[in-house]
């Protein structure tokens, strides 16, 4: 279905229920159609007035463009100024989903993020989920990010700081075989570390030339199609630009291609080195 609507010549017949009902499917089934996502964020960011749609139908298509990490700068920079002008009808859950849509985006918007934006997420403190608050936790990074001065009350920022690092953190298989090598290439490093940023990471790295890197094991629910996921990409850019580490990303398909131990420890240090030679924790004693 998503191959024959984006191959449409004109969107015109449809309505805005059924473009935030489409994308909202695909994002939450995990699915990518580069095709269908440009088709409906060109179509949308054409229209002469996005008055039609209602907050949840915003909410939804931001969320979902962002979620399979779609983003098209014209479309986010559109549909802004229809959401400031509607901000008093958002409900909480969407006022999360669109602070973290356009942190992912990266899509600094003053006409909406400004300090009303701030005062309708801090009249709402008491409704959001705990999935709203570790993305407001982002969001706040974003701004930090921008050095925007727009800040949550610290009562607010507590709670989502709290939400965001309290996330269930489970390692996999895939993450104990890549630190498993790590270790036995003699690297130094540290294993599931809390950074300042409230970001956790598999393992950080010594380098030596006192550099830290961060590994992070993306498996399979970091990508979509492939392609990194809004969740991703927003991890390790505000890893590099708040916690100022370089994030190295282990793919699991590069991983599974690799027969053994010394094809592995090989791709590691390749990796990590960048031109440089990592620290043996031996040369530490």
């Amino acid at each position: 279905i998503g191959n024959q609507i984006a191959g449409l010549d004109s969107l015109d017949s449809f309505k805005p229920q059924a473009f935030s009902n489409t994308v909202w499917a695909f994002a939450t089934a995990g699915e990518s159609n580069p095709k269908l996502f440009k088709k409906i964020a060109n179509h949308a960011a054409g229209l002469d007035s996005l008055d039609s749609f209602t907050p949840q139908e915003l909410s939804n298509i931001v969320w979902a463009c962002a979620t399979v990490g779609y983003i098209d700068e014209r479309f986010f920079c559109a549909v802004a100024p229809m959401i400031a002008s509607k901000l008093d009808e958002f409900i909480e859950q969407d006022l999360s989903h669109i602070a973290w849509a356009y942190s992912v985006a990266n899509t600094p918007r003053l006409d909406l993020f400004d300090e009303g934006y701030a005062s309708a997420l801090a009249s709402n403190e008491k409704e959001f989920s705990a999935e709203g608050l570790a993305q407001l936790h982002q969001w706040q990074l974003w701004q930090q990010e921008l050095e925007s001065g727009i800040e949550l009350p610290l009562s607010l920022q507590a709670k989502c700081r709290n939400a965001f690092t309290s996330r269930g953190y489970s390692e996999s298989k895939l993450q104990n075989d890549v630190v498993g090598e790590l270790k036995a290439a003699g690297l130094d490093l540290d294993e599931e570390v809390l950074l300042e940023s409230g970001y956790r990471i598999d393992a950080l790295v010594k380098i030596s030339d006192g550099r830290k890197v961060a590994v992070e094991v993306d498996g399979p629910s970091h990508f979509i199609d492939r392609r990194p996921t809004g969740s991703t990409t927003l991890k390790h850019r505000q890893v590099e630009r708040l916690d100022h580490i370089e994030v190295v990303s282990v793919p699991y398909w590069e991983w599974d291609k690799l027969k053994n131990s010394e094809m592995k420890q090989h791709y590691l240090r390749v990796k990590l080195s960048n031109g440089q030679n990592c620290k043996s924790s031996n040369s530490m004693k």
